[in-house]
């Protein structure tokens, strides 16, 4: 695999690790103070980041693994929740949701050797402000549609990633955006590349850093994934 096309694929797992949270619909729920969702026995677990806000979301994220198999982890679950749960099989995964007062928690878990391993998140839809226009303050070719705006504010270096999906192909995303960007100040990294099936670029402006990733989707679609580092 080129340089290239491993970090377009890198990309596209820290994007999953997140989305994989979210694929559950939420109660409208309010408040301000996170739950801690029980936990099973001998369960490693750490935190994807110490603050997501995803789409103008309030959401806290953590991975685990445990040497139990999947299925007591779900039954852990449904018996600690009283069977106030919505479960969901997603090809080698099943999601577990439970609502309780205001906020919405989604387990996924999947097999793992003997073992299994997943991601639990919290949600709190009540922190959503009214009017969130995702993607904005960032350059879109005409005619793209943001799926995702996830932030990380309170990580070391606070972090932004945008994803937006278009009809243009990687090299036309790739240089519309060298354009625009270059119009807003950014500079160009010397490991700019493409490569036949995506594109990666980086740019600077001071002490900030931001990343492009154009991945060619199928029918004549891109996505394309943007990070913005800023100190």
């Amino acid at each position: 695999m080129s340089a290239e096309l491993a970090l377009i694929a890198r990309a596209r797992i820290r994007l999953a690790r997140v989305f994989a949270l979210l694929l559950l619909p939420i109660a409208a729920i309010a408040g301000s103070s996170f739950p801690q969702p029980p936990l099973p026995e001998n369960i490693e677990i750490d935190p994807v980041a110490k603050r997501i806000v995803y789409n103008g979301l309030e959401m806290r994220a953590s991975v685990f693994r445990s040497p139990q198999p999947a299925a007591e982890i779900i039954a852990f679950y449904e018996k600690a929740w009283k069977g106030r749960v919505v479960i969901d099989a997603l090809g080698d995964t099943t999601v577990v949701g439970h609502g309780d007062g205001d906020y919405f928690t989604s387990v996924r878990v999947a097999a793992d050797g003997a073992g299994s391993k997943g991601e639990i998140g919290i949600v709190n839809v009540g922190s959503a402000p009214k009017h969130f226009e995702p993607g904005k303050g960032l350059p879109k070719p005409m005619g793209s549609k943001v799926f995702n705006d996830i932030a990380y504010p309170d990580d070391p270096v606070p972090a932004r990633t945008v994803a937006l999906r278009n009809g243009l192909s990687a090299k036309q995303n790739a240089a519309f955006f060298r354009e625009r960007l270059a119009g807003e100040g950014w500079k160009p990294v010397a490991d700019n590349a493409c490569a036949q099936r995506g594109c990666v670029l980086g740019f600077e402006r001071g002490s900030a850093n931001l990343s492009l990733v154009v991945i060619a989707d199928t029918g004549g679609q891109s996505q394309v994934v943007i990070t913005v580092q800023q100190p």
